[in-house]
């Protein structure tokens, strides 16, 4: 990115970053998955020494204290000493954690994440924070088209979507947020300064073995 792009961006997260402060960002780690395709549960995965959902909650934390893990297992996170909020409406998958949480607390934005983002930077959370102004979301998008809205910023005036969607039946978290009463900013690599490895998922074993985790839980 051009440099005068980078400083303009900077600016932008600083100025932002001056009416937000920590009490109005809550941080969701969506840690309900199944991991049927891994065969243990992803965030619980050693990484480094630590379990994974540890390691993402130590990148979170620079950018905010208020961290909820979305979960029904709330015995297997009881070691995290974090609130773990079960879902309102059960099997309903990911769009279910973004109810129950922005239903627990109040609070401006909210970055949503799921559980096995190995590469999570919080400069990066900063930035999809600061293009926040205006926007009721902010999904970041790779070059081939692919939304990423597990890794991503929400306002809490997407509330009313989300229970819609939930209330018709519909799990989809991208189609909720093409909904024409939602305002999304969709960041490409360029404008948000992220690479499609920042936002890789840990979803196989095969995952594993290329970014060297070791499966054990």
């Amino acid at each position: 990115m051009h440099p005068i792009v980078n400083l303009l961006v900077f600016a932008n997260c600083i100025a932002y970053l001056l009416f937000v402060n920590d009490t109005d960002i809550c941080a969701v780690i969506l840690a309900g998955g199944q991991s049927r395709r891994m065969g243990s549960n992803k965030a619980l995965l050693d990484f480094g020494g630590k379990p994974l959902i540890q390691t993402l909650i130590d990148r979170v934390r620079p950018v905010t204290g208020q961290i909820l893990i979305s979960s029904n297992d709330a015995p297997s996170y009881q070691f995290l000493g974090l609130p773990v909020i079960p879902d309102h409406y059960k099997d309903r998958g990911p769009l279910a954690g973004f109810h129950a949480a922005m239903t627990h607390g109040v609070c401006s934005l909210y970055i949503v994440l799921a559980c096995d983002l190995p590469n999570l930077q919080s400069q990066f959370l900063r930035r999809l924070i600061a293009f926040a102004d205006g926007f009721d979301a902010v999904i970041p998008q790779t070059w081939n088209g692919v939304a990423h809205p597990l890794c991503a910023v929400y306002r809490r005036t997407c509330l009313p979507a989300i229970d819609r969607a939930l209330l018709n039946g519909d799990n989809k978290v991208v189609l909720t947020f093409l909904d024409d009463s939602l305002t999304v900013k969709w960041i490409n690599p360029n404008e948000g300064q992220f690479s499609d490895a920042d936002l890789a998922n840990v979803n196989t074993p095969e995952d594993l073995r290329k970014i060297g985790i070791s499966a054990q839980c």
